[in-house]
């Protein structure tokens, strides 16, 4: 059978969803994605920029945040401070952790290059920057780990300083992730243009190769992880 002629699955899918479920593929906020919405002024949220990020628990972390979906107990104390903890409070406004955590992600930007950030709800707006929001996703996630193990541990313990070092090691795991990626593309690409059969094919690898080149030069590489492409 001729494969390209059958339904296409997504569209089947789609159709299936429509008739079970009215305005399923419409965006409905709850009344918490509405409120951060308002605070970082936009009228979505980054689930694209979001989807995007290499480094996967800091990407899962960032996806359940924007949702409101972190699986925590509502209204109960946070952890360190004993104020109320919401979402916001645990990675935004926690005094016991937040001026270290200015001073890891300013180190960071420093390091790599990058604008200075204010750390706060705002920094939903910086993910467009792969480097950065993969920065950002590290963070969060480490925030969001050491608060899972002081609530595991009867025993108290001290809140550490966020390790400027891991951090940058984290990253540069990440940007080497993204790196090998790009690679296999491009080695795809290099087949594909070996198999060309006319000029006007091998000189269009040969552009898409540059551009994919060029586009993570400029969105990875940086003083903080140098790779030489």
């Amino acid at each position: 059978p001729h494969y390209e002629v059958l339904p296409n699955l997504k569209t089947i899918y789609n159709d299936l969803m429509k008739n079970q479920y009215l305005n399923y593929d419409s965006f409905n906020p709850t009344p918490g994605q509405t409120q951060i919405m308002k605070e970082i002024k936009k009228t979505t949220l980054p689930f694209l920029e979001i989807r995007k990020i290499v480094n996967l628990k800091g990407r899962d972390l960032l996806w359940r945040l924007a949702l409101k979906a972190l699986p925590k107990i509502h209204n109960a104390p946070c952890i360190w401070c004993n104020e109320q903890e919401t979402s916001e409070h645990i990675f935004f406004k926690c005094k016991s952790h937040i001026k270290e955590t200015q001073e890891c992600i300013n180190y960071i930007q420093e390091k790599s290059g990058g604008s200075r950030i204010n750390w706060g709800i705002e920094i939903f707006n910086r993910l467009d920057i792969p480097l950065t929001a993969n920065a950002i996703a590290i963070i969060c996630e480490n925030i969001w780990r050491r608060r899972n193990k002081k609530i595991r541990i009867t025993l108290g313990i001290t809140l550490k300083n966020l390790r400027k070092q891991l951090l940058v090691h984290e990253l540069k795991k990440t940007q080497t992730a993204a790196w090998e990626r790009t690679k296999n593309n491009i080695y795809k690409l290099i087949r594909q243009e070996k198999k060309a059969t006319n000029n006007e094919q091998i000189k269009k690898f040969k552009n898409i190769i540059s551009l994919q080149l060029e586009r993570f030069s400029k969105h990875w590489n940086s003083p903080l992880h140098a790779i030489a492409l």
